[in-house]
């Protein structure tokens, strides 16, 4: 049984809180699935990859070939919640291990300090 908020255990998934030196020192592909007007407004981690989550496939299909070496993915989004949502299920689709950034841009410049980038077109 879950309690109240709880999300079920899935291999090869982790929800947690982790600063933008965590990401980049693990050699994790970072990708920041929000959309383009929300890179634009709060700017995005320097390096991320950028492609917004609308579909498992097309989003696969964007990042297959950075993920091939089996390194790990870490999501990112506004808050950790889609990241959560899509990190959970891709990490049902792919052998690398998924990582949903908990807190998202708001922990990461908020609360981490950490200054982030304007998105390059």
């Amino acid at each position: 049984m879950f309690g109240f908020g709880a999300a079920p255990k899935v291999e090869g998934f982790e929800h947690k809180v982790m600063s933008v030196d965590e990401m980049k020192a693990s050699g994790a592909l970072i990708v920041d699935i929000r959309t383009p007007p929300e890179w634009y407004q709060t700017g995005v981690i320097e390096g991320a990859k950028l492609v917004t989550f609308q579909d498992p496939q097309s989003f696969l299909g964007a990042i297959e070939d950075e993920i091939a070496d089996g390194r790990d993915i870490v999501l990112v989004c506004r808050s950790g919640t889609r990241t959560q949502a899509a990190g959970m299920y891709l990490a049902q689709m792919v052998d690398n291990s998924v990582i949903s950034a908990a807190g998202g841009m708001i922990e990461i410049v908020s609360r981490q300090g950490y200054q982030p980038v304007a998105p390059k077109p």
